[in-house]
């Protein structure tokens, strides 16, 4: 399962890129109740908390309180629901609360007890599954999320403010999404997977659906319920399987 999630990470570096610049989004108040102030706070407590375990070379368990509390606030997808509309107000704070997110998910897949040479992308999954899979369905909402308040700005612009760095910026914030959201398809259809793990990933694409179709290309959605198409039956969860035909049907634009 290391390759799906080297897609997202990936992405989410793509996702993130000079987009903010790019889009000069004010500051105003957005309609996604995202405290930044909090995630940056519990960042950093993280941060020593995983400082103080490198030693001992391993990371933060979710099964401690203290990193749990920390991780909850990190990567709290409350503030990306979908029933609240992303604007492009949101991007100034929405983009840096996915990126600290992002982090700390890169941070356990990339984790080396050594210290150095190449990760162990497989024993990382296999020892840090609960923590890897939650950040994972955090970057799935976050993604939908950005892309959302994203298209909002885009279609706000004046034609004589389509410059080509808000192309760029535009055309790798949709390649990211993709990839985020083939990842977690190959994810999914992965025997492997517990029911726990696959759950919520499915339950993040389908919450996140809408925005996906709204802010993806025709040609990028149908590639995207083709992929969808072809790892269905491989999916022995009924309610996972439900929620990925969902997924479909929502960016098949049924």
């Amino acid at each position: 399962m290391a390759r799906p999630f080297q897609a997202i990470a990936a992405a989410a570096v793509l996702m993130l890129a000079p987009l903010l610049s790019a889009v000069g989004a004010s500051a105003q108040q957005g309609a996604l109740a995202i405290d930044g102030a909090a995630a940056r706070e519990a960042l950093a407590r993280f941060e020593g908390l995983a400082q103080a375990v490198r030693p001992a070379g391993q990371m933060p368990r979710i099964t401690d309180p203290a990193v749990r509390q920390a991780l909850a606030t990190i990567w709290d997808v409350r503030p990306l629901d979908p029933a609240r509309r992303a604007s492009e107000a949101d991007l100034p704070v929405l983009m840096p609360y996915c990126e600290a997110g992002s982090q700390v998910l890169r941070s356990y897949f990339l984790f080396n007890p050594r210290g150095t040479g190449a990760p162990d992308a497989a024993a990382n999954l296999q020892t840090y599954g609960d923590e890897i899979m939650s950040g994972f369905a955090f970057s799935v909402r976050c993604s939908g999320a950005t892309l959302e308040a994203a298209t909002a700005f885009m279609g706000s612009l004046p034609a004589d403010q389509m410059n080509q760095v808000r192309r760029d910026g535009w055309n790798r914030l949709r390649l990211g999404a993709t990839q985020v959201i083939r990842g977690t398809l190959m994810m999914l259809g992965d025997a492997s997977l517990s029911s726990v793990h696959a759950d919520a990933l499915a339950r993040a694409l389908s919450d996140s659906a809408p925005r996906y179709a709204a802010g993806l290309e025709p040609a990028e959605r149908q590639a995207i319920v083709e992929v969808t198409r072809t790892i269905l039956p491989a999916v022995r969860l009924a309610p996972v399987r439900e929620r990925l035909e969902g997924f479909a049907g929502v960016l098949s634009g049924r």
